[in-house]
């Protein structure tokens, strides 16, 4: 095992970076955190082993590089946490190839909004890497006619499903949620 990902509550600054400094496995944390400030306590207390900023929750890649750039002053490694669409992933995989030491992209298997979107999909290479997507722009082609049909149908994964009501169930939780 590489890290363990958000073991505590989001906002426990103490705990995260009491569990970084005694486990011996790297902890990583992040992924609801929104904008640079709201990471800059948890680099200048080393509160986590690895950040993980989500594209789409920080502001974009303009400011997921801020936050890189903060967290590489810092010793911290930065894996993003773009993996909930095609899209992120996409922003994620752009930005990785950018840093100077930047190993890994969250990559989501079975998840309708990133293996079922683009006119083609990402995979893996051969050697279980992530090629950076190459057309313009972040690389890809959504597929505007397979968009529709997930949002007039619903989608699922095996740990998740979201109907055409907006009603979104984690199948690991067995919870229900309505979204507007």
């Amino acid at each position: 095992m590489y890290w363990f990902e958000e073991p505590l509550a989001p906002d426990d600054l103490e705990g995260y970076a009491l569990l970084t400094r005694e486990s011996p496995v790297k902890i990583a944390h992040g992924e609801v955190l929104t904008r640079r400030q709201s990471f800059l306590p948890y680099l200048e207390k080393r509160a986590a082993d690895i950040v993980q900023p989500d594209a789409t929750k920080v502001g974009g890649l303009s400011e997921m590089r801020h936050i890189a750039c903060l967290a590489e002053a810092h010793g911290i490694e930065l894996v993003p946490h773009g993996w909930n669409t095609a899209v992120g992933v996409a922003a994620d995989a752009h930005l990785v190839a950018t840093l100077p030491e930047g190993a890994f992209v969250e990559f989501n298997t079975d998840n309708p909004l990133v293996e079922d979107i683009l006119e083609e999909p990402l995979s893996l290479d051969s050697d279980g890497r992530l090629p950076v997507p190459t057309l313009p722009g972040l690389g890809i082609r959504i597929d505007a006619e397979r968009l529709i049909r997930l949002e007039t149908e619903g989608f699922a994964s095996s740990t998740w499903a979201w109907d055409e009501s907006g009603e979104y169930t984690d199948r690991f939780e067995r919870t229900t949620a309505k979204h507007p």
